[in-house]
């Protein structure tokens, strides 16, 4: 196995981990108001230790996808990525104590299953950087997600959840897309 997709399946377990934890610190603090929301939920959720190991398993998550995405074909670190569902399932089964039905047990084996195959089937990836307009197009779409996020939250709670999960797909394939697009930084600073 590459270096690259060990990189991409740890991601996976990092974002994966990082979900449960999160949720279980969430858990473990009250809601100020009746809907849920409140803007102080933050503050009170970033005082458990779960939660800030949350978010340090993001961010290594994210410099493992990153490590991963510079070496591997885009399709092959999404499907690696998507993995992190599977992840999140068997450490909710185990730290939230949720039962998983038979049916979510096969789909667990099933996307393991899948990226077995994904593996020794994803071939090099392309050298060639995108042309300016993917670049532009690029920008362009990232501060269309940045709009969409900052107006979805003047909407009731279903259009609310569908624009922030819409904001949220287009904004990680925005991020995947952007990474491959940049330059290396090694050959950025020697240009300096």
């Amino acid at each position: 196995m590459s270096l690259g997709m060990a990189c991409a399946l740890a991601s996976a377990c990092c974002f994966g981990i990082a979900s449960v934890l999160q949720a279980v610190a969430a858990r473990a603090v009250e809601a100020g108001s009746a809907s849920g929301v409140d803007p102080v939920l933050l503050l009170r959720v970033l005082r458990q230790w779960r939660y800030a190991a949350g978010l340090a398993l993001d961010a290594l998550g994210f410099l493992l996808q990153v490590t991963a995405l510079r070496s591997l074909p885009l399709y092959a670190v999404g499907a690696s990525l998507a993995a992190s569902l599977a992840v999140t399932a068997v450490v909710a089964s185990w730290l939230l104590e949720a039962r998983l039905s038979t049916a979510e047990w096969a789909a667990v084996a099933t996307m393991c299953a899948g990226l077995a195959m994904i593996v020794p089937a994803s071939g090099a990836q392309g050298q060639h950087p995108g042309p300016a307009a993917l670049r532009w197009s690029l920008l362009g779409l990232a501060l269309v997600v940045l709009l969409i996020g900052a107006l979805a939250g003047r909407f009731a709670d279903r259009p609310r959840a569908l624009l922030l999960g819409l904001g949220a797909g287009a904004g990680l394939g925005v991020v995947e897309v952007a990474i491959r697009l940049v330059e290396s930084l090694t050959s950025s600073w020697r240009g300096v």
